[in-house]
Order: structure tokens, then sequence, then C-alpha cells
């Protein structure tokens, strides 16, 4: 029982407490963690991962005379926090797929370091990872093909390309993880990787590396070897020039039990990829490459530990069950590929072993096994069980099979657990859910993100989400900030992802705006948070009509063009003789305003003012946005030019009122300034929300840019319009 300390990540001990001895992980008491947070309850070791990490650096420094570097798998297991613990340390990550990429990106990790893998990209994700990530892996000549024509959409922009070549060799494993065979469905084969170099030069892409990858879990390194001398061929055939990358992928296996102890040696499997390279270098007259390799098992398996609650004890002819809380649902390897686990109790955890156990999880499979025929001692109901080497292709494989909500995780570091998986819900399941055609009642959440951009700060939720569109009074509960919520609007998004972009806008008191230019700054953040957009612009469909957006590296800063603008009465409109609307006056309260009005899918009414200010614009706003010289209301601008590149404004918005920002106001101010020929096309609009950015093109276009933060998320439930909605939803 002792030897099973050996799997458990490097800070276990058994400590010795008023009710015995116990199994400590991170200088954290298990049994505390498990009460507080419930089981199943994952945990993982910072000080595990970075002895793994340190091991790697170290062998890689000492035995490659080039230049190297590790990109983590993010296949193994990623979140938001372990993308963030990769850029802290300068490691690349490896995402598969829309989703892992939006992982990186709220990460922040560089887009240099963003690594994109997979057998089938579509279109969409190809589209995505031109502006999201610094490397694609291709995959197929079908990849090649795509890029070829992204790259003319882009301007011939493309990231870094690597093509991933099957070397046609496999590794001693299991067969559902092995890779690198003739006959995988992984890769490039030796004339497939030939012509994909042919037009990648031809087109002038920029192909700048090999990949290959024979399996995973194998200990013994040996067929590297072959696999290396047949992708060094590679290199010298299609010509590889200085400062080319070689990935040889991962795969290292950890001990998952502790009759295969000890652990694979991180530091032999190093030396062996970097002699073999170097030596193969030197005989075909290439380059040293930056050798990456790409572990992701090897660094962060040990460091998880999964804990289980026993809720029953139960015999079967020959068997002793422990049946647990937790199984198939959030750790499926043993149905897969039979992998073989150990665990210990927490309590007491060197007590004398019994008959050997079969730990088997609550879920409707028999194959819903964890580990079978492990001997451990008699245990109780109620007592915790720890599985140690639980850190990789568990919690990134699991599922909500029976409903199960996946597990809480923290992360254990100096001594602190700190959360960084929240355990999911009931509601989370439903999120996804609809109602049959035809139903209308509500359902009891909708899921809902709050954004703040350049002053104004919006709720976005999806129409499919709601069921239906919210109700005026549903839209003041949630815009109003005596409640809980608060916000200057809230944004619908009618979108189908990868075919159109489209929202609805609304104020606060529940009337619908043509356009926002800061709502639509804020929904097109929203969209690439989603992972539905890259940096290529993409049309936004409103009411007012269609705007281009276009998002900055980083993802949080966005451009708006919010399409042409008009100073003609009657598209406004304005009652009164047809012509432009520019240098009028009125009265209002007994003063003379000079004032233009414009529309940019909304009317908007600029009133010139030698110095703004907040009253002035409580005390006149309300009066002119319902003049009758403006049959639909309009939104109204007090504005002081300060000098040709900078003005000020104070806005009143239709249906919303004094307002601390506005991104079409901006533009609405902007384009009357340039036309009274009192500014330049570029201006800087400073509000008392923020500062906008505005350009008016030569052809009546204004464009907006400006900042956004993503300030929270969560689940609104049916209980905050109790006493608001009347009648059957």
């Amino acid at each position: 029982m002792k030897k099973r300390l050996a799997l458990f990540p490097v800070t276990t001990r058994v400590v010795t407490g008023p009710d015995g001895q116990q199994l400590s992980i991170g200088e954290s008491d298990l049994t505390e963690l498990a009460g507080r947070y419930g089981t199943p309850l994952y945990l993982y070791d910072a000080s595990t991962v970075e002895a793994a990490l340190a091991a790697y650096l170290k062998e890689l420094a000492a035995a490659y005379p080039g230049q190297s570097g590790l990109t983590y798998a993010g296949k193994a297991f990623l979140c938001l926090a372990v993308a963030q613990w990769t850029r802290r340390h300068g490691l690349w990550l490896d995402c598969t797929g829309m989703g892992e990429l939006a992982v990186a990106a709220a990460g922040s990790v560089p887009r240099s370091h963003i690594l994109l893998h997979g057998v089938n990209k579509s279109a969409h994700l190809l589209e995505a990872a031109a502006s999201q990530a610094g490397t694609i892996v291709v995959d197929n000549l079908a990849e090649v093909e795509r890029l070829v024509y992204l790259s003319g959409q882009n301007n011939g922009q493309a990231p870094d390309l690597w093509l991933r070549f099957r070397p046609g060799q496999a590794v001693d494993t299991h067969s559902h993880v092995q890779t690198g065979q003739e006959d995988s469905k992984f890769g490039l084969s030796w004339d497939e990787a030939m012509a994909a170099a042919a037009m990648c030069r031809a087109h002038d892409l920029p192909l700048s590396g090999l990949h290959f990858h024979l399996g995973s879990q194998f200990r013994d390194p040996a067929p590297l070897v072959p696999a290396l001398a047949r992708t060094l061929d590679l290199a010298e055939t299609i010509q590889m020039e200085e400062g080319w990358t070689l990935c040889p992928g991962g795969g290292l296996a950890v001990s998952y039990h502790e009759d295969t102890l000890p652990h694979p040696d991180i530091s032999a499997y190093v030396r062996l990829v970097a002699e073999h390279v170097v030596a193969g270098c030197e005989q075909r007259n290439l380059s040293l490459p930056c050798l990456r390799l790409e572990p992701g098992r090897s660094l962060i398996a040990r460091a998880g530990v999964s804990l289980y609650r026993i809720g029953e004890v139960k015999h079967t002819g020959t068997r002793r069950w422990l049946l647990l809380d937790g199984g198939l649902a959030d750790n499926p390897r043993f149905a897969l590929y039979q992998a073989r686990y150990s665990a210990l109790p927490v309590k007491e955890p060197f007590r004398p072993p019994s008959d050997p156990a079969t730990l088997a999880g609550a879920y409707c499979e028999s194959g819903d096994v964890l580990i079978e025929h492990l001997p451990m001692p008699a245990v109780e109901p109620g007592e915790l069980v720890a599985v140690p080497v639980s850190g990789a292709y568990q919690l990134s494989m699991a599922s909500n099979y029976n409903g199960a909500t996946r597990p809480a995780v923290l992360w254990l570091e100096d001594g602190v657990a700190s959360l960084i998986q929240v355990r999911e819900t009931t509601l989370d399941l439903l999120r996804r859910d609809r109602p049959l055609p035809g139903k209308t009642r509500r359902r009891n959440s909708v899921f809902f993100f709050k954004y703040h951009g350049s002053g104004n700060d919006y709720i976005v939720v999806n129409r499919a989400d709601w069921g239906r569109e919210p109700r005026q009074e549903e839209i003041r509960r949630l815009c109003d900030r005596h409640f809980g919520f608060g916000a200057d609007g809230l944004l619908v998004d009618h979108s189908e992802p990868g075919r159109r972009y489209a929202v609805r806008i609304f104020n606060p008191d529940g009337s619908e705006a043509e356009k926002s230019g800061n709502g639509l700054l804020i929904f097109s953040r929203y969209l690439w948070d989603l992972g539905h957009v890259g940096l290529n612009p993409f049309p936004i469909e409103t009411i007012g009509g269609e705007v281009e957006a276009r998002m900055y590296p980083g993802g949080r800063r966005a451009a708006i063009m919010m399409g042409q603008f008009s100073f003609d009465s009657r598209a406004i409109p304005v009652q009164g003789p047809q012509g432009e609307v520019i240098g009028e006056t009125m009265t209002v309260l007994g003063e003379e305003l000079t004032y233009g009005a414009v529309s940019l899918g909304n009317p908007h009414c600029v009133i010139l003012r030698e110095q703004v200010s907040a009253a002035d614009s409580r005390r006149l706003g309300p009066l002119i946005e319902k003049d009758p010289r403006f049959p639909n209301r309009t939104n109204v601008q007090f504005m002081a030019v300060l000098d040709r590149d900078h003005i000020q404004i104070e806005i009143w918005e239709r249906g919303a009122g004094y307002t601390l920002a506005s991104g079409s106001s901006s533009c609405a101010a902007v384009s009357v300034a340039n036309r009274m020929g009192l500014c330049n096309q570029a201006v800087t609009v400073h509000m008392p929300g923020g500062v906008i950015e505005v350009i008016i093109g030569d052809d009546r276009t204004a464009t907006l840019s400006g900042s956004i933060t993503k300030v929270w998320s969560g689940s609104i439930s049916d209980e905050v319009f109790e006493g608001v909605i009347t009648g059957q939803p």
C-alpha cells in the first residue's frame, strides 16, 4: 500500500491528526476540501506540474545545442487557469477546435504561442485560426487548399504552417492511441507531404515546420528513432530552410498503477530525441531545427488526483464492490482502453488490505468501472477514496451521461487550494435545451453575458436561449440598476453561427434602437469570445442596416463601420422642407440653438455649444428628443469642438435618457462637425464615460473603434421577473 504513494503528487504526505492518519496533498486537508466542495472533486498540484516542466526544460537545455521549446498538449486537460499557467511559463499551447482556441484567448495566451491541431479542420475553424493562432499544423491536402484561399482573402497573410507527416511507424501502446502507423487517420503520407510542400511554396504560404506523432502512453521511445530518420529525410527532400521547426509530438507514458512504477524517465526520452536529431541533421547537411516537444500527459497527469465518496459497499458472487459517486462520466479511460488505476482511502490509507475490490460508479453501464481487483482495506460507506494520476484525459473527455454534472476542480499551490472550475449544475445542463415547437412557457433560466465598452454596459442574451423575444417589462427589469443586474441596454443575439450574425438592440426602457455603436462593439466581442469570429471583417445585421465589424488582436478592441450617414431630412427624418439639415436653428426654453441632424440608421440631433455639461443635457435633451420636428423622436448630442482632432459631447439618448457614452452618438457628432468644416476626418470623442475614436470616410461612412471588457456571465432565473410579468408567458 505504501508503494502507491509514488503515484501521487510530489507534495503528498500522510499526516497524523486528532482523527488518526490521513492523506494530505499540497498541505491541504482532503477531508475538509471534499466537505467544502463536494465529490467527485479533482485536485491539481502545482508543484508536481512544475517538477515535470523543470525536468523537460533542464534536459532540453543540456542535450540539444539548437533552439528548443515545449508546447503543452491542451487536449490532456485545458481550462482558463491551465491556459494562464502555460502563459506564465512561456509555453506554447496546442489547441484542437474552436473551444480550445477560445480558452487560449480567454487566458491571454499570445497568438504566437497558440498552435492549432486537428484531423478535419472546417473552413470556419481555419478562418478563425488564421487570426487567432500563430501556427497551424496541416493534416491533409484539402486544408492546404482552404489555406490558399484564406491567404488570398487576407492579402497573403497566414500563420506559420507545419506539415503533419505520417511516418508509418507506431509505438507500443493500446491501438486506440496509436497515431503514426500507415493506416492511421492522422497526417500526410510521403507523397501527400511533398504535394503539400509544393502547394505552400507555389502560393507563398509560410511553410516553417514538420510534425509527427506516433501515439500516446508509450514507455519505450525507441520507435521514435526510425520515425525521426524518415522525417529528416522528408525535410531534406523538400529543402526545409534555416530556422525550421521539428516537432516529434509527445505521448511519453506515466505510471497509473504501482505495478508499472517507476515513472518513465523524461531525461532519457529527451536525450534520445535530441541526439538523433543532431546526428540526423549532420548526416543530411540540414540546419538544426528548433526542436519543440509536445508533452501533455507527462506534464500534468501525475499532478491530478480525483476524490470520490463511497456510497455503498456491495458483495455479488465473488466480487466486493466499492460504489462511488463518480466514474464513467468523469473518467471514461477504463471503458475506452482498459486503463489500469490504483487508489488509497484518504483516512488511514495504510490499513491492511482485505479482499480485492472493484471500484465502480453509479451510472447505468456495466462498463462503468474505474479499477478492477485492487487490494483495498475494509472501508465503510461515506469514506473518501483518492485516485492518483487523474490529471490527463479524464476531465477533458468527461460527459453528462445519466445527467451527471462535471466535478469542481481545485489548484493547489503554496498551501492554498483555489477553485479553478466550478461544479456543473443541473441549470448548466438545461441551458442548451429548447422547448418543443409551439411551447411558449419560458425555461427556468437564461444564460447571459455582461460587457462594458467605452462607457456603456450591455447585457447579451441569445434569442434561442430565451425561447422568444424578451418583453418590454423584462428588459426594463434587467436594465434596472436597483435590481442587481443593471445595464444601458440589452442585446439579443439572432445569429446563425457560420452563416449570419444579427442582433436586436434594446434601450433600458424596453424600446428598440436601430443601431448602437457601443452595443455593436460589445456584440462583436461577444461573438469573438464564443469563437464565432476572428480578425477578418464580418457583417452584423441590425434593424437599422448592416454594419461591418473587425476585431483587433487579443479580442479586447473592435472597430465598427456603422454604414453611410445622411443629412437628408427624409432619411433622418425631420419635418419641414426637404434638404440637408446642417446649421439650422431651433428655440428651446427661450434659447436659440444651432444644430445639425443626421441619420446613421437612427436619428440624431447635434447641438453646437461653446461648452457642454450634463446639466444642459438633462435640461434640454428631453424637450429636443420629443420636439415635433422629429416624428420618430431623436437622440441628442451636445457638442463642443476642442480642436480639429478632438470634440467633447454630452448625450441624451432616445429611450435611455442621460447617457455617459454612446458610439453612434459619437459618430453622429463627428459627422456633423466634419460636414460644417469644424474638425478633421479622424477625431477623438471625449464623453463622461469614456473615449471613442471615429473616422469619417470620403464615402460618408463612419467607423468607430473602442475597447471592450467582459464583466461577468451567468444565468438569469425566472425569479428575477416575479411580480413583473403578468399573465401567462
